[in-house]
């Protein structure tokens, strides 16, 4: 089959909903949150990360026409997506991959063209977070050259979303992702 990755427009309204489906599922079928968990209702906003950040899809079938596989959204600092990412720099944020599609090198390719869009763009760094818990991932930044930084280490404010308190080594919580407390995550940086 025929890969296809691009930017989806906000007014692609039945491509955002598939999106934000689609990336709620990837965190659901992981394990990462619960279903009430308040960042699954802003997992499936694809709207708002289409109009405030650039979100990419990579569409399967012939020509980039079929379902969605994975998506991935490109944050510039200064911007309401951004939680980690100072002056120059861009972030990436939500790498998800339907959990049907896994193995296909999807999650590694998009992070790739998350990479060249920043680097494009004249990012000076290009920076993210991860769950502590999402091995996978932590193996896909790792192979493409970013550096664990726990410096850049903070936990989600209860709310599942920004408001982040940037902690030192040692400072999180201790209870699993999905606590009320807020999630736990590692930050990751990689310099073009």
């Amino acid at each position: 089959m025929t890969e296809l990755i691009r930017v989806i427009d906000a007014s692609e309204s039945g491509r955002l909903t598939e999106i934000g489906e689609m990336t709620a599922l990837a965190y659901l079928a992981d394990g990462l949150i619960e279903a009430n968990h308040p960042y699954a209702t802003i997992l499936r906003d694809a709207q708002a990360r289409a109009q405030q950040a650039t979100l990419l899809a990579m569409l399967d079938g012939d020509g980039g026409e079929g379902a969605v596989v994975g998506t991935l959204t490109v944050v510039p600092a200064g911007t309401p997506f951004a939680e980690l990412a100072q002056d120059g720099e861009y972030e990436l944020r939500m790498l998800a991959v339907n959990p049907i599609e896994r193995g296909r090198g999807i999650g590694e390719k998009l992070t790739r063209a998350g990479m060249e869009m920043a680097v494009a763009a004249g990012a000076s760094r290009v920076v993210l977070s991860t769950m502590e818990s999402m091995h996978a991932a932590h193996r896909i930044y790792e192979r493409l050259g970013f550096t664990r930084r726990e410096d850049l280490d903070w936990t989600v404010a209860d709310g599942g979303e920004a408001n982040a308190s940037r902690l030192t080594p040692g400072q999180f919580p201790t209870e699993p992702a999905r606590a009320v407390q807020g999630m736990r995550l590692w930050g990751y940086s990689w310099q073009p």
